[in-house]
């Protein structure tokens, strides 16, 4: 799922600071507001003998979190680099304030900062759940939800889309995955979701690439039969977005017995980025040179991730976001992000023949309005990869990409839909899923 301004890492970067009159340290809080939307924002600031480290959280966005990757101060002057997000904060401290600017693709926000943290909302929680934690090389964290009664279960293991978020996949007020996770135990189904690595209580090393994520999700499907109130055989995944990819990455040890995807993605990132990016700049009113503009300019990055060796991309997609006319400092914050290992590794993987491997039944629902997977795209390619295999495709009307209710799809109406998935969608989803498991499980009387 694309992220409104934040994503990276849960750490804490050591860096060298100038240390001059009234300590920084300490946590601080303000209101990014970039019109879409208004993110509460931490900085955490610690001091020891060498300067200065810190973290960036974004609170609204289920506690994610990037280092800061250079933090220079001139006091009262500060100027925080985020390699990770490709972003910079610079401010001036005056009477308990930070007063200063957050800049990010080019663009750049007011953001004022008074010490002390955000005021925390109780995170509600539902009957039948409990803590779950695999290790799978990595800590993976989540949670289990269970029905009421005894079962045992027909269970999912709920896998979200690209970027770093919680086990909610948290959107402001939102929590969708916990919305679905609630939905499907009113109708007799368990399930497991898991913090991304980096986020919440899972581990911090970052996955190199999507097939890593599916061994991942291997792990977790096999802790999940572990469970004595899961029925081993009706045990499938449902992944979101990029998620709906992953869940055909899984080694070829651990079979799930049905998947079933939400807005998954079909086609390569190639193809996804290019039509995402012209169906978001047609909705946003841009003219067919900004369309074109855009285009060249992401063929040139692809390009420049294929060209380069293995985790050594950083400066040749600088180098091509530079010749396309993005300013010098934006471009090195861009490809601080696009030029990611993982994103090299996912540039390369061609969807199609993990979707024809798996021999399973698959239930593929996508939204109507969804501007970053569109249907009318990844449809065929589905319909093309599974020929002859059994796949049920179903479309949820008037929905975006999180299937809420929607008038356009576009990101900006993600924190003010009504639900946190729309009650019509929800219905469809877990109905539709549970003809799957009819199908494909043998299940209890």
């Amino acid at each position: 799922m694309l992220r409104l301004v934040l994503a990276g890492l849960l750490a804490l970067a050591a860096i060298s600071a100038a240390h001059a009159q009234e300590s920084l340290a300490g946590t601080w809080n303000g209101v990014l507001d970039v019109g879409a939307a208004q993110l509460r924002l931490e900085l955490r600031i610690e001091e020891n003998e060498d300067g200065y480290s810190a973290v960036m959280v974004s609170v609204d966005q289920g506690g994610s979190a990037i280092p800061v990757s250079d933090f220079r101060v001139e006091y009262p002057q500060i100027d925080l680099h985020m390699a990770a997000a490709g972003a910079r904060y610079t401010a001036t401290h005056s009477d308990g304030v930070l007063s200063g600017v957050f800049a990010q693709g080019g663009a750049e926000f007011p953001l004022d900062m008074a010490r002390g943290a955000v005021e925390a909302a109780a995170s509600p929680s539902l009957p039948g759940e409990r803590e779950a934690v695999i290790e799978a090389g990595v800590r993976l964290a989540g949670t289990l939800r269970t029905p009421d009664g005894d079962g045992p279960h027909p269970a999912i293991l709920l896998l979200n889309g690209s970027g770093s978020q919680d086990r909610d996949v948290t959107i402001g007020e939102h929590r969708i995955f916990a919305t679905l996770a609630d939905a499907l135990a009113n109708a007799g189904i368990a399930s497991l979701r898991l913090d991304d690595r980096g986020i919440g209580l899972s581990g911090l090393t970052p996955a190199s690439g999507p097939r890593e994520l599916g061994e991942d999700a291997a792990a977790a499907l096999t802790w999940l039969r572990t469970q004595p109130d899961v029925d081993t055989r009706c045990t499938g995944i449902m992944g979101h977005s990029e998620g709906g990819m992953i869940a055909f990455l899984l080694p070829d040890t651990t079979r799930p017995d049905f998947i079933v995807t939400l807005a998954g993605m079909a086609g390569t990132l190639e193809e996804t980025l290019l039509e995402q990016g012209e169906a978001m700049n047609r909705v946003m009113g841009a003219d067919e040179a900004t369309i074109n503009a855009t285009w060249e300019r992401q063929l040139a990055m692809l390009e420049a991730l294929r060209s380069s060796p293995p985790g050594e991309a950083q400066a040749a997609v600088e180098a091509a976001f530079i010749a396309h006319g993005i300013p010098a400092e934006a471009a090195r914050q861009q490809a601080a992000f696009w030029g990611q290992r993982y994103v090299q590794e996912a540039a390369e993987l061609n969807p199609a023949p993990a979707l024809a491997s798996y021999d399973g039944p698959v239930l593929a629902i996508f939204a109507e309005n969804d501007l970053q997977v569109l249907a009318e795209t990844n449809i065929p390619r589905l319909e093309s990869a599974r020929e002859g295999l059994p796949t049920t495709i179903l479309t949820a009307p008037g929905t975006n990409h999180l299937f809420q209710a929607s008038e356009t799809g576009s990101p900006a109406e993600y924190l003010s839909a009504p639900h946190a998935m729309a009650p019509e969608a929800l219905a469809l989803i877990v109905n539709s899923t549970m003809s799957l498991m009819t199908q494909a499980c043998t299940l209890n009387d």
